[in-house]
This record gives structure tokens, C-alpha cells and sequence, in this order.
């Protein structure tokens, strides 16, 4: 009996848990447990309060300019264009690589100078709502924490190799190492330095993120040295397919810059209860649609590569299926149990019961995306493989549209309630929009 029920326990996975997926939902679990045990330090020691507030929106600008120059391009553009030199070359594959790495950092550099000098005229389109004591105190944060895109620059690069390698332990490791050491300076450090205390644990935790991920592609044999080969044809089809991606990564960063400035005008504590909130709808997010759609992105990929149609299907079928399986249940769960949830590892301290209440609230409504943001990386992630990345940007700036329309009409009525509701129309329509397009895609998939 213990064998047969081994037996469909290895069927079902094979079926619906893309390789790789365990150990990253594992890992991801682990960083979100380290992410709830930082918020919870967060919550007691600072509260709802302004102070937080500034270090949170301090993270929008910094981050906005990572994922549109370094990894919305890398997550769509390097894999496909990688499997693809590596099946004729490896030596080419690895100087393709090499030279990704290089560009993605000096890229990050200058953009880190750029956010250092204008850092002044942001604040009043980030947080237009803050007073003059905290909005002098976000310039601050911002400069400091615009070192950490340069360090994740070659973090992420890095990363994208390893998943095509399938090395998805250091991989994984990375964002429970990053929280690790906010923590460790929210810890020894806000004691005495306050916020600035967490900002410099940030960039400790950036450090060890990249510390890790460079180890591993090192063990695999793989040396990162500076290379600038960009007059190749892989290297242009990676830039022609950036491109679209470039331009339509950054919607989920302007989506929250809105929310941001939204929450902002709702009251001291907004932007605060917003990104909490965010956190943990993230949780179920991260640990089952992103874990498993990372990890079916080689073999699609691979797929792709090697013109097999019925594979990709299998593929994309089998996560989608295990993906709805597990978030729908997860999204139910956590819209039972807001208050508790809240309660448990925010509340006490500075964090009172009204802040637990408003907090549960608005994760109570963000709970309706957690199947639809899912599937949404899924979808994203099979348009990638085919080498295209032009459906997904559409379906993104279709979504930062509905979602701007949305929560514009609902806040008259329901306040702070408008912008997770507005998250989950945004969500629906992309994922409707991708599922109506994929079968095409796939079809055209012939040897």
C-alpha cells in the first residue's frame, strides 16, 4: 500500500511540479518566513508611522529602474537566447553570458549615480502626501538605498544562469540571505541609527544575495570575467527582445508607485498597511506561481528549442493545473483569516488594533489575486519561451490601465479598499487576455 501510494505521490508531481519547483517553493517559504519575522520587527519597533512609511517608498524609484533596465530583460530575453546558442556553442553561450553579466552592471551604475543626484525632485511624485520632516527623510533613504540596484544587477544576471543550469538551491538561497541581513541590521543597528539602521542591513542583504548566487555559478565551473561582445547576432535577437520587455517591465513597479501615491492621501500609516498587506498576499504569489513557473521556464525554453509542440503543452498544462490547485485554497485561506494573520505576526507594540484591523482589511481583498497573479507569471513566462515578449507588455499595460481605472472609480467609496480591488481587475484582465492568445502561439510550434 505505502508503494502505491509512493507511486501516484511521483505521478502527480511528474505531472504537475515542474522540476525544480520543491526546492524553490522550500527556499522562497523560508525567505517569506525571514520576510514576516522582518515586518514583525518592523511593525513593533517602528508601527504604522511615518519613519516606515519613507523607507518603504524609498524602495519604489531604485527598484522601478532595476526591473526596467536589468530584470524584466534578463527574465524574458536570457534564457530563450541562451538554450538557443549553448545547443551549437557553449564557449559562445558562456561569452554571451559574460557580457549580459558586464552590461547589466554598468548599466546599474549609472543609474545609481542618476537616482543619487535627483534624488530631490522624486518626492514629489512618489509621495506627494508627506509632510517636509518625512519627505527630507525619504531623499536620505532613497540615496542610500540606490547602491543596492548595482549590487542586484550582478545578482540577477547571475540567477538567470543558474536557473538554466538548474541550480536552483543557491538560486534560491539569495532573496533568504537578503532578508537575513535586513534583519541582522534592523537588529544590532536601528537600536542606534534608527530607518537608517535598516537601509544599511538592506544593502548588507544585497551583498549576501549576490554572495551566495557567485559562489555557485563559480563551483559550476562557470568564470563571470568582464566581456563587452555585442556585435554578435545572439547578442542583437537578446536586444530586439528586451526591448518590448524593457518597456512593459516596469508597470507592476509603476502599479505599486501609484498605490504608493494613492495611499499616501489616505492618512499617515496608508503606505504602510498597503505594503504589509502586500507581503502577505505575495507569500502563496511566490512560493507556488512564481516558484513554479521560474522553474518550467528552461524546459519550455528547451522546448521551444528543440520544436516540440506536445512537450510545451505538457508543460504549461501541467503547471497551470498544479498552480490553480494550490493558490485557489491558499487565496480562500488567507481571506478567512485576515485578522488572525495580521494579528499573530504584526500585532503588539507600535502596531495597535487599529492598524492590525485596516491591515487584515485590505489583505482580505488583496486575497482575490492570489490565483490570478499566479497564473499570470505562468502565461508571461510561456510567450517568453517562444520568443516573444511583446503579448505579455500589452497584457501588462492593459492591466496598469483597468487597474488605474478601477481603483480612480472605487476610492470615492472605498477608500484604501479601491487599491487591492483594483489589483485583482488589472490581474484578470492580463491573464484573460494572455489565455486567449497562448493556443495560437503554441500551435505554431511545428519541426
Amino acid at each position: 500500500m505505502p508503494n502505491k501510494l509512493l507511486l501516484v505521490f511521483n505521478k502527480i508531481r511528474n505531472m504537475y511540479l515542474p522540476q525544480g519547483a520543491f526546492i524553490l517553493s522550500t527556499l522562497t517559504f523560508l525567505s517569506y518566513l525571514l520576510g514576516l519575522i522582518r515586518d514583525r520587527m518592523f511593525a513593533r519597533t517602528f508601527g504604522a508611522a511615518g519613519t516606515l512609511d519613507a523607507y518603504n517608498a524609498a524602495f519604489i524609484l531604485p527598484e522601478l529602474i532595476l526591473d526596467v533596465l536589468v530584470a524584466g530583460a534578463l527574465g524574458a530575453a536570457f534564457i530563450p537566447i541562451f538554450t538557443g546558442v549553448e545547443e551549437k556553442d557553449k564557449k559562445e553561450a558562456a561569452l554571451f553570458a559574460r557580457t549580459v553579466i558586464t552590461l547589466a552592471v554598468l548599466t546599474m551604475f549609472i543609474a545609481s549615480i542618476l537616482i543619487i543626484v535627483f534624488a530631490p525632485y522624486t518626492v514629489n511624485i512618489i509621495v506627494p502626501g508627506f509632510d517636509a520632516t518625512h519627505k527630507t527623510l525619504f531623499i536620505k533613504l532613497l540615496r542610500l538605498l540606490a547602491l543596492a540596484p548595482i549590487i542586484f544587477s550582478a545578482s540577477i544576471a547571475i540567477g538567470e544562469l543558474l536557473v538554466v543550469k538548474r541550480r536552483f538551491l543557491a538560486y534560491g538561497l539569495a532573496p533568504v540571505l537578503y532578508n537575513f541581513g535586513i534583519i541582522a541590521g534592523t537588529f544590532f543597528l536601528g537600536g542606534t541609527f534608527g530607518i537608517f539602521g535598516v537601509a544599511i542591513g538592506t544593502l548588507f542583504g544585497a551583498l549576501l544575495h549576490l554572495a551566495i548566487r557567485l559562489i555557485d555559478i563559480l563551483m559550476s565551473g562557470f568564470i563571470p570575467v568582464p566581456a563587452l561582445k555585442v556585435k554578435t547576432k545572439e547578442f542583437l535577437s537578446f536586444f530586439w527582445l528586451m526591448l518590448p520587455k524593457m518597456a512593459g517591465h516596469p508597470v507592476e513597479p509603476l502599479t505599486f508607485l501609484f498605490f504608493t501615491a494613492a495611499a499616501s492621501n489616505f492618512g499617515q500609516g496608508s503606505v504602510t498597511t498597503i505594503n504589509f498587506a502586500r507581503n502577505f498576499q505575495s507569500v502563496p504569489v511566490a512560493l507556488i506561481g512564481i516558484a513554479f513557473a521560474i522553474a518550467s521556464f528552461p524546459g519550455l525554453a528547451r522546448a521551444f528549442a528543440e520544436k516540440d509542440r506536445w512537450l510545451f503543452a505538457k508543460i504549461f498544462k501541467g503547471t497551470a493545473l498544479g498552480i490553480l490547485a494550490l493558490t485557489i485554497p491558499a487565496a480562500i485561506i488567507i481571506y478567512l483569516f485576515n485578522t488572525l494573520i495580521i494579528k499573530t505576526f504584526l500585532g503588539g507594540g507600535a502596531f495597535d488594533e487599529k492598524a492590525v484591523l485596516d491591515t487584515a482589511m485590505i489583505l482580505g481583498f488583496f486575497a482575490l489575486s492570489v490565483p490570478l497573479e499566479s497564473l499570470s507569471h505562468l502565461l508571461a513566462r510561456a510567450f517568453y519561451a517562444t520568443k516573444n515578449t511583446a503579448w505579455p507588455v500589452g497584457a501588462s499595460f492593459l492591466a496598469l490601465i483597468i487597474t488605474v481605472l478601477t481603483a480612480n472609480y472605487l476610492s470615492p467609496q472605498m477608500g484604501i479598499a479601491s487599491i487591492p480591488l483594483a489589483f485583482a481587475a488589472g490581474n484578470a484582465a492580463k491573464i484573460g487576455l494572455l489565455g486567449m492568445l497562448l493556443p495560437a502561439r503554441i500551435r505554431k510550434i511545428t519541426k
